[in-house]
């Protein structure tokens, strides 16, 4: 085990894993959409078989990425110890109990050719209030930065948080709504009927996912800019004339895809035709896992130019939570209520992807705070110039002084109330005088 999770400290063993992801959350996700009207559109045990080998390579690939990055953050000093621990108990304990209700899900159809569909519910619900409850604590992580070094990146990054956070919980409305009027044990059904039978939903939760149309829109410009920011030191080495058209095509696929969802913008029957054909549509499933590749390409790039193990691990952990959280996060998804139930496996990656995004984040931030060196070489290895990583470390270290002057001063006010009301013995200056130097001696030696 220990040898596996050494082969993750490599960029390109990474970018295996992470194509690994994006490749079986794409099928898991859009299997009923690709297959339903075909030959393969009748549930069989191929695909029972396929669904277990999911869940068997799901569940493998989350025991390696949890013990990959709780041992990353036990081995570094970033003074989030606590915060991390606590963070990947809460997530094991979620990420465990979905798996055991997977398998719990497999072993119902194997001996009753059926499943409860609370247990569908269950990985909903675990999934997306997991990952919704950790970005959400990023997001105050990245408000908390900008409040101290006004870099509007940083706000940036809270902003598209916070609109995924928005994407995440506004789809359990609608889920909720979809699997309340099924039956409570889901059997075989073909594929066709599934998508035929999809209900209507009421009209405020038709308004409450409305609202996507509005949240979208900000998350893709606003994540298109934040990896254009990563790859800007790469336009002397290759030219402005190639470097815009590149990092505009992930934008223009991203905006093509959010419009062509718009059923008034084509009217014409040939284009409708194909528009709505299960290829076409089938890349427009996939925009997310697409798009994904480009902020994770970017820091693995950014990782493959870092000589620090610890620090080359955070951002490793950066790109795989990057890619785990586009990759699972499906709003809207119907979620068909199908046997077996493909799309469940995906979501296994949604809670993943919160923590190691708290994990990398904050905890490269930190690394870079307290590592003078460390910023020179980042400074250095990007061809001098300022990146997301340098703002992060810088408005860590503003936060960590702040915390330490506030702090003291405490200290010194708590001092000075004691000589107004009381008078204190020679002996009591002493050790208060002992303690408080005491203090400030332990937190230089950290700053160092």
């Amino acid at each position: 085990m220990l040898s596996i999770l050494d082969t993750l400290s490599n960029s390109k063993r990474a970018l295996i894993l992470i194509s690994i992801i994006v490749v079986m959350t794409i099928v898991d996700s859009q299997f009923i959409n690709v297959f339903y009207g075909t030959d393969f559109g009748t549930p069989g045990n191929m695909h029972l078989l396929l669904f277990v080998s999911f869940a068997i390579a799901a569940s493998i690939v989350n025991t390696i990425l949890l013990l990959f990055v709780k041992r990353n953050y036990v081995h570094s000093a970033t003074g989030r110890s606590l915060l991390f621990r606590v963070a990947y108990i809460g997530t094991s304990s979620v990420q465990y109990t979905i798996l055991f209700v997977l398998f719990a899900i497999i072993a119902e159809m194997f001996i009753f050719h059926g499943y409860h569909k609370v247990f569908s519910l269950l990985v909903v619900y675990s999934s997306h209030f997991a990952a919704a409850g950790i970005l959400a604590l990023l997001s105050f992580k990245f408000i908390q930065w900008f409040r101290l070094t006004r870099t509007i990146s940083l706000l940036i990054y809270a902003i598209i948080f916070i609109v995924i956070i928005f994407l995440i919980l506004v789809t359990i409305p609608l889920l909720t709504e979809q699997f309340t009027n099924q039956a409570e044990v889901i059997s075989s059904k073909d594929y066709t009927s599934l998508i035929t039978g999809i209900i209507v939903p009421s009209s405020n939760t038709a308004f409450i996912y409305g609202l996507v149309n509005y949240a979208l829109p900000v998350m893709i410009v606003s994540s298109w800019i934040l990896a254009v920011s990563l790859f800007r030191p790469y336009v002397n080495r290759i030219g402005k004339k190639v470097f815009w058209p590149i990092v505009t095509i992930p934008l223009l696929y991203q905006i093509f895809t959010f419009m062509i969802r718009d059923a008034n913008l084509v009217n014409d029957p040939p284009l409708i035709e194909i528009f709505y054909s299960q290829q076409f549509q089938f890349l427009l499933g996939i925009s997310y896992q697409i798009s994904s590749l480009f902020f994770a390409i970017a820091f693995l790039t950014i990782a493959r130019k870092i000589k620090r193990k610890s620090m080359k691990n955070y951002l490793i952990t950066m790109s795989i939570g990057t890619i785990s959280l586009f990759t699972s996060m499906q709003p809207g998804l119907p979620f068909y209520a199908a046997y077996p139930p493909f799309g469940l496996v995906t979501l296994v990656f949604l809670g993943l992807s919160g923590y190691m995004l708290l994990v990398g984040m904050l905890g490269s931030a930190a690394y870079v705070a307290r590592d003078s060196e460390l910023r020179r070489e980042i400074y250095k290895g990007l061809e001098g110039q300022p990146d997301i990583l340098s703002k992060m470390g810088i408005a860590e270290m503003q936060r960590e002084v702040q915390k330490k002057v506030l702090f003291i001063t405490d200290k010194t006010k708590l001092w000075e109330g004691m000589v107004e009301s009381t008078e204190p013995s020679e002996e009591e200056v002493k050790v208060m005088i002992e303690e408080v130097l005491n203090e400030i001696h332990s937190k230089r030696s950290d700053v160092k």
